[in-house]
C-alpha cells in the first residue's frame, strides 16, 4: 500500500487523526434538580444538613460562671451532678456569698438547717432568705435555724401542720433582723401563747414589717392583739380565711400599727364596726381586702372611703349589702383608686356611672355576678376610664353594645366574659 493512500476513514498521509469529542448533552433544570436530590452518600450529610450546634465546652469558663450565678443554691446543687466541669463551677460559685442570699430547702427543718449550714461554711452569714414548704417544724429545728443563720431577713415556712407558737418563738426572739414572715397554710399556729413571747421581748421589739397568716385557722382576736403589740413596725398584714378573727381583734390594728396593706377576706366576723375602726388608719392604708365579709355594708365602706382617701386597691367582692351608696362614696372619696373588685354586689347603672366619672385612673375593674348593671354603666366606664387594662363582666346582663364600647375606648383592655356572642 502506497504512502499516499488512505488506510481508513479519517486517516490520511499515514497520520491518525483523533475524532472530535461528542458534544455534551444540555441538562434541563428538572434534570439538575433531580441530580441534586439524589443521595450522594453519607459523607455529604455534613454539608447538606443544618449547621452543627456548638458544644457546651466551647463556652468560656467566665461565661458559664455568669450563667450559673443566676441560679439559687438548691438548683446549683442539682447542676453539679451533670458533669465534672459544672461541679467545679458550682464549687467556685458556692464559695462566694452571693448565691447564698436565698436558700430554698426541702425536708424537715432541723435536717435542712444542718445540711445547709454545713454546705454554706463561711458564707453562712450571707443567707438572708429562707424558704421551706410542707415541712416538719420542731422547736429544736427552729432553734438550730436561728442559731445557724442569724442574719435572716425573710422567712417562709408554709404548709406546715406542725408549726406552732413554741416553734416560732426562737425565730422571733433570736433573729434580730427578721422583717418578713410567711406562715401560709399553718393551721396549728396558736397565737394566745404570744403572751409568753412578749415577756421575752421586753427590751427589744422585732423590726417585722410583713406577716402573712393566710389559712392560719387557729388565729384568734386575743392572739392578734398580742401580735400587734409585739410587732409595732408592721406594715403588711394578711389574715385571709382566719375565720376566728372578728371586730374585737381588728379594732386594735390602728392602735399599734400604721398598716399599708391589710386583708381580712373571708373573715365573716368582720362587720361595719370593724371598718369604722380600720378607717382610723387614714391615708396610710393603700390596700384593703374585705372580700366575702358578708356583714359589710354601705355604711362601713362609706366611712372607710372618706378617711382612707389614698386607697389604691379595694376588694369588696361578695359583700352583698354593698350598693350604689357605698360605690358612690368609693368614687368620691378614693379618686386615686387603681383596682376595684365589686363582684357579687348590688351596684347598679347609677353607681357605676358615678364611679366612672370620679375614678378615671382605674386600671382593673371586676363586676362578676353584678346582675343590676347593663350597657349604659359599662359605656360610662369605657368612656371615662380609657386606661382600663382588665375588666371582668362574667355572669352579667351586659350585651354586645357595652362590650363594643369597651373595645372602642379601651384599646388595651382584656375583657373576661361568659357570653359566646361577644367577638
Amino acid at each position: 500500500m502506497s504512502s499516499g493512500s488512505c488506510s481508513g476513514p479519517g486517516v490520511c498521509g499515514g497520520a491518525r487523526r483523533r475524532p472530535p469529542p461528542p458534544p455534551e448533552p444540555a441538562l434541563s433544570l428538572a434534570a439538575d434538580l433531580s441530580e441534586l436530590s439524589l443521595d450522594q452518600g453519607y459523607h455529604t450529610l455534613a454539608d447538606c444538613g443544618p449547621p452543627k450546634r456548638r458544644r457546651d465546652n466551647t463556652l468560656s469558663d467566665a461565661l458559664w460562671l455568669k450563667i450559673l450565678s443566676y441560679l439559687e443554691v438548691s438548683d446549683l446543687c442539682r447542676m453539679s451532678r451533670v458533669c465534672r466541669r459544672w461541679s467545679r463551677f458550682v464549687a467556685r460559685l458556692t464559695a462566694r456569698p452571693e448565691p447564698w442570699r436565698r436558700v430554698r430547702a426541702a425536708g424537715p427543718l432541723e435536717v435542712a438547717a444542718r445540711c445547709a449550714g454545713a454546705r454554706a461554711g463561711p458564707c453562712v452569714s450571707a443567707v438572708r432568705e429562707w424558704r421551706l414548704k410542707n415541712c416538719v417544724v420542731t422547736v429544736a429545728g427552729a432553734q438550730l435555724l436561728a442559731a445557724t443563720f442569724r442574719n435572716l431577713t425573710h422567712l417562709a415556712l408554709t404548709g406546715s401542720n406542725t408549726m406552732d407558737a413554741r416553734a416560732l418563738a426562737p425565730l422571733i426572739t433570736d433573729l434580730v433582723d427578721l422583717r418578713h414572715i410567711d406562715l401560709t397554710g399553718c393551721p396549728n399556729v396558736d397565737w394566745p401563747e404570744w403572751a409568753w413571747l412578749e415577756s421575752r421581748l421586753t427590751t427589744r421589739r422585732p423590726p417585722i414589717e410583713y406577716i402573712d397568716l393566710t389559712d392560719c385557722s387557729a388565729v384568734t382576736d386575743a392572739g392578734l392583739c398580742a401580735l400587734l403589740h409585739t410587732c409595732p413596725s408592721l406594715q403588711y398584714l394578711y389574715l385571709r380565711r382566719c375565720t376566728l378573727v372578728t371586730d374585737a381583734g381588728v379594732r386594735w390594728i390602728p392602735s399599734y400599727c400604721a398598716l399599708k396593706e391589710l386583708s381580712v377576706s373571708d373573715c365573716t366576723g368582720v362587720t361595719d364596726f370593724g371598718l369604722y375602726e380600720l378607717s382610723k388608719l387614714g391615708p396610710a392604708l393603700r390596700y384593703l381586702s374585705v372580700a366575702k365579709c358578708s356583714q359589710v355594708s354601705d355604711s362601713g365602706i362609706s366611712t372607710l372611703a372618706r378617711r382612707c382617701y389614698k386607697l389604691r386597691y379595694l376588694n369588696a367582692r361578695g359583700c352583698g349589702a354593698l350598693g350604689d351608696d357605698g360605690v358612690e362614696a368609693i368614687g368620691r372619696g378614693c379618686s386615686r383608686l387603681r383596682a376595684l373588685d365589686l363582684g357579687a354586689t348590688d351596684v347598679s347603672e347609677a353607681g357605676l356611672q358615678i364611679l366612672a366619672r370620679c375614678c378615671p385612673n382605674l386600671k382593673k375593674l371586676a363586676l362578676r355576678g353584678c346582675e343590676l348593671i347593663g350597657d349604659d354603666g359599662l359605656e360610662a366606664v369605657a368612656y371615662y376610664c380609657r386606661g382600663l387594662t382588665q375588666l371582668n363582666i362574667q355572669d352579667t346582663p351586659v350585651t354586645l353594645r357595652g362590650y363594643r364600647a369597651v373595645k372602642k375606648y379601651c384599646k388595651r383592655c382584656v375583657i373576661e366574659h361568659t357570653n359566646p356572642g361577644f367577638c
